[in-house]
C-alpha cells in the first residue's frame, strides 16, 4: 500500500487514484445484473432522458445507453472531474446514446441541464451523503411528473465470511469505523423505503434485491481494495497503521487461496417510484 492522502474535501471516505477507480469499475461489473434487472423493471424505453447521479466511471450510464438508444439521452452528474471525464470519452467513443457530463456538486445544484428527466437514478451514491434525503428530494424535484426516481444502495448488515476468518475480521473493524466515524450509513439499502417518504417521493412502486455468496478467492482482492481505498481515512481516524494494514492483505491472501471461506456479500436493494 501506498503513503496515506488526506481523505478528500468533498468528503469522500474513499481514496481517488487509479487503484480506486479500477475497483469502481470491477464493483460496477459484478453488481450489473442487479442495475440490469431494475432498469427492466422500470420500462425504460427509446428516446428517454436519464440522470445518473454520482455516474462515476459510467457504467450505468452504458446501460441507460443500451435501452434510450440514439435518440435518448444519458447525463453523467459526477463530483470527480478526472473520473467522470475519462467516463464520458469512452461512452462517446462508443457511442449509443447522446451522451452529457455535468462536474457538481449534486447538493450544491438547483438544477441540472436537460431536467426535468423520464429517469433520475444513483447507485451506491446515497449510502455516503450524510443528507440522503436532501439529495432524493433534489432527484425528485429533476425528474418529470410521470417519470422514476430510482436508487440502488447497499445494506452491510449482511456481510460475513464462513468459516470465521481473521482478516475478515479485521476488514470489518476498519470498514465499519470509517463509515461510522464519518456518518455514513451501513443500513442504506433498507432504509430506502423511508427515505423516499421523507423526501415526499411518497411510496414504493417496487423494489429488487440482489446477494452474492462467493468464494472468498473471488472476493479477497476487492475487499483488499476497499481496505487500501479507505487507509487514509482510516489512519486520520487512528484506525490504522503500516503494520497492520500489511498483516490483513497478507492475512487476506492466506485465506483467499485457502479455499474452505466463502464470503455473503452486501445486500443490493434497489427501489423506485413514479412520481405524479
Amino acid at each position: 500500500m501506498g503513503e496515506p492522502h488526506a481523505t478528500n474535501p468533498d468528503g469522500y471516505v474513499h481514496s481517488r487514484d487509479a487503484e480506486e477507480y479500477q475497483r469502481l469499475r470491477n464493483q460496477g461489473a459484478m453488481w450489473q445484473s442487479a442495475t440490469e434487472a431494475l432498469l427492466d423493471r422500470i420500462g425504460l424505453k427509446p428516446g428517454m432522458s436519464c440522470l445518473d447521479v454520482g455516474s462515476g466511471p459510467g457504467q450505468v450510464m452504458r446501460l441507460l445507453a443500451d435501452r434510450v438508444g440514439p435518440d435518448g439521452t444519458v447525463t453523467g452528474l459526477e463530483i470527480d472531474g478526472q473520473l467522470g471525464a475519462h467516463a464520458l470519452a469512452g461512452l462517446k467513443a462508443e457511442g449509443g446514446a447522446n451522451f452529457q457530463l455535468v462536474q457538481a456538486d449534486m447538493l450544491a445544484s438547483d438544477t441540472v441541464p436537460g431536467a426535468p428527466f423520464d429517469l433520475t437514478y444513483c447507485r451506491l451514491f446515497l449510502m455516503h451523503m450524510q443528507e440522503p434525503i436532501a439529495a432524493l428530494e433534489k432527484m425528485h424535484t429533476w425528474t418529470k411528473p410521470g417519470g422514476v426516481v430510482a436508487a440502488q444502495e447497499f445494506d452491510f448488515g449482511a456481510i460475513a465470511v464462513e468459516p470465521i476468518c481473521h482478516a475478515m475480521t479485521e476488514f470489518n473493524r476498519l470498514f465499519e469505523g470509517v463509515f461510522r466515524g464519518h456518518g455514513r450509513n451501513l443500513r442504506a439499502g433498507r432504509q430506502l423505503p423511508a427515505q423516499f417518504e421523507g423526501a415526499g417521493i411518497g411510496s414504493l412502486d417496487g423494489t429488487v434485491t440482489e446477494i452474492k455468496y462467493l468464494p472468498l478467492r473471488d472476493m479477497a482482492a476487492m475487499l483488499i481494495g476497499v481496505y487500501q481505498g479507505l487507509f487514509a481515512s482510516a489512519v486520520e481516524l487512528g484506525l490504522a497503521d503500516r503494520a497492520r494494514a500489511d498483516a490483513f492483505k497478507a492475512d487476506m491472501a492466506e485465506a483467499a487461496a485457502d479455499g474452505r471461506y466463502y464470503c455473503l456479500t452486501p445486500v443490493l436493494i434497489g427501489a423506485w417510484k413514479r412520481v405524479s
